[in-house]
């Protein structure tokens, strides 16, 4: 057994999914190479740096740290182990509103409680009480029974635990409405329903079952590594290539080679050489996988037309400061009044009189390894139509962008009451929809993969294997369980399992997660009584998901 032969992974792109998936699988065992078309690693979790500043590329917001800390215990280790320092912001959000009005979110009761009877009134207190108590089972069952489950076809919809629960995830209800449920004043409304941005959506769109985000943020706090994001990242490659792991930047891969009987062979890089592999794990953008990486199959036409799915895009600017500014908190968002009142779309079109909502996050508030002595480092995002939704498909030009910086200022002055914010900007550096295209591969400019509305999640969404090509796996924000750091975590442990478990292998850290049978399941292998028994107590919730689902389906079209 000790002369047998290793299996061999290729894993093509390292995102958040792609290092993560990588380091579980050479932790069971498993021979893994991994190979990143970039001369960096981390996807949209890299790092910037200019002249002592540093900056996030994109995600700065670490949430459910419970999944960061249990993705380290799996790798036999922890974040303290490995040097990582995480820091709690506190207050956890800024939120600055149109009329000069300003609301601190945080973990601290007393403080919640201050400020949302300062808009909503005595007795608001309760409701507040009331929402965390619904997004709690919000976040709770869908760490259960969505996170830790993978969803393969429509059958697992059926899974009598996740059946019992689907109406209290309130997954036909939006965002908006579940906070209106609880407050009546719209800027606490738009407060607790602003992190649907966070996945590029709006919360007229998003599932009711997202509240989760906001239980995190509220109950768990917001956390931020020492040294950024890919900090996490960066030691997750280091534990990796303790097991033995290869990472291969400046490589990219040109096509994934399948045999005639449909089984994968490995992948051929641009530079012409064949790597041989068990199976493939993609973590590029899915899109672009399909187009671009894999041969044509009928069995995923489909998912060429997925491409009206994709998510909005950025415009991201990273500006270094000459002083620090402390009126901004580590983390700020900037919202208009106009935020929840009936547009579903919420970027911003610079050829409409639409104020932007944007997000400001300054890690030199927090880390001060993240800019010069007395200096400030600044991330502002701005969500943005993707190419294709904008009125011309070539690249944003230098006036949009110019515009973009303008509203952004202006408004920072106008609200914060910040003078000459402009002339405190050095240097600046930005990324837009098509530079995101183009140092990512990300279809249309798209940050977020597809969205997250209804049609867009469990078993709607992309599988995370190929229908029909033996060995090709997907990860990422485009594949269940969805966009977000702590979501592809989750997702990369569902692809690492399912790879083990096909190449015969054992995870490193427990059973499979995806081991509860749905009631067709049962049924088909015959455990009528068992499936009867739970029939029972289901019937009328499956009855009313589906004519749901076909009326939904019905107005679609």
């Amino acid at each position: 057994m000790q002369n047998q032969k290793k299996k061999k992974v290729v894993v093509i792109g390292s995102g958040v999914a792609g290092i993560t998936a990588a380091a579980r699988l050479a932790r069971s065992g498993i021979d893994v190479s991994l190979y990143e078309k970039n001369d960096f690693f981390g996807g949209k979790c890299s790092v910037i740096k200019e002249n002592g500043y540093r900056f996030d590329c994109g995600p700065s917001i670490m949430l459910m740290l419970e999944i960061f800390e249990e993705l380290f215990e799996h790798l036999g280790t922890s974040m303290t182990a490995e040097n990582i320092k995480v820091l709690k912001c506190d207050p956890n959000c800024h939120i600055w509103f149109s009329d000069g009005n300003h609301f601190t979110t945080s973990t601290d009761l007393t403080h919640m409680k201050q400020q949302i009877e300062g808009f909503e009134g005595g007795g608001a207190f309760n409701s507040y009480l009331g929402f965390l108590q619904e997004s709690q089972q919000h976040y709770e069952q869908s760490i259960t029974h969505v996170l830790n489950k993978d969803f393969p076809n429509f059958g697992s919809l059926l899974r009598p635990r996740f059946l019992r629960y689907l109406f209290k995830l309130h997954p036909f209800h939006s965002v908006w409405q579940r906070a209106s449920h609880f407050f009546r004043i719209h800027k606490v409304r738009q407060v607790f329903t602003i992190g649907s941005m966070y996945l590029g959506m709006s919360p007229l769109e998003i599932p009711g079952t997202y509240t989760l985000l906001q239980y995190a943020e509220l109950t768990g706090g917001v956390w931020y590594p020492c040294g950024g994001f890919y900090r996490l990242f960066e030691s997750l490659i280091t534990v990796g290539q303790r097991f033995g792991a290869k990472y291969h930047s400046s490589s990219p891969v040109k096509r994934v080679v399948i045999s005639e009987q449909n089984k994968v062979l490995g992948v051929t890089l641009e530079s012409g050489k064949f790597v041989e592999a068990d199976a493939v794990l993609v973590n590029a953008d899915l899109l672009y996988a399909y187009e671009n990486l894999l041969p044509e199959d009928p069995s995923t036409a489909g998912i060429s037309t997925r491409g009206r799915d994709v998510s909005c895009s950025t415009i991201s600017f990273y500006w270094s400061l000459s002083k620090k500014v402390p009126v901004l908190g580590i983390h700020n968002l900037f919202v208009d009044d106009s935020f929840g009142k009936g547009d579903r779309n919420v970027y911003w079109d610079p050829d409409d009189s639409v104020i932007p909502n944007f997000y400001i996050h300054i890690p030199s508030k927090i880390d001060e390894t993240a800019a010069p002595p007395g200096k400030d480092a600044v991330n502002v995002l701005i969500l943005v139509r993707n190419l294709e939704d904008s009125t011309t498909n070539d690249d944003i030009t230098s006036r949009i962008i110019a515009k973009a910086r303008e509203q952004v200022i202006f408004f920072i002055e106008r609200r914060t009451g910040i003078s000459n914010f402009k002339k405190l900007i050095e240097n600046e550096t930005f990324h837009q929809p098509s530079s995101w295209q183009k140092t990512f591969n990300a279809t249309k400019g798209g940050v977020f993969g597809l969205k997250h509305n209804f049609f867009n999640i469990l078993a709607f969404r992309p599988k995370m294997r190929h229908e029909n090509f033996s060995g090709v796996y997907f990860a990422g924000a485009s594949t269940h369980p969805g966009a977000g750091v702590p979501t592809c975590l989750a997702g990369a442990k569902l692809s690492a399992e399912e790879i083990l478990k096909d190449l015969g292998a054992n995870s490193s850290w427990s059973k499979p997660s995806s081991n509860e049978r749905s009631l067709f399941d049962l049924l088909m292998q015959g455990n009528t009584m068992v499936a009867l028994h739970d029939w029972g107590s289901v019937s009328l919730i499956i009855m009313s998901f589906f004519i749901f689902v076909g009326v939904m389906s019905y107005l679609k079209q």
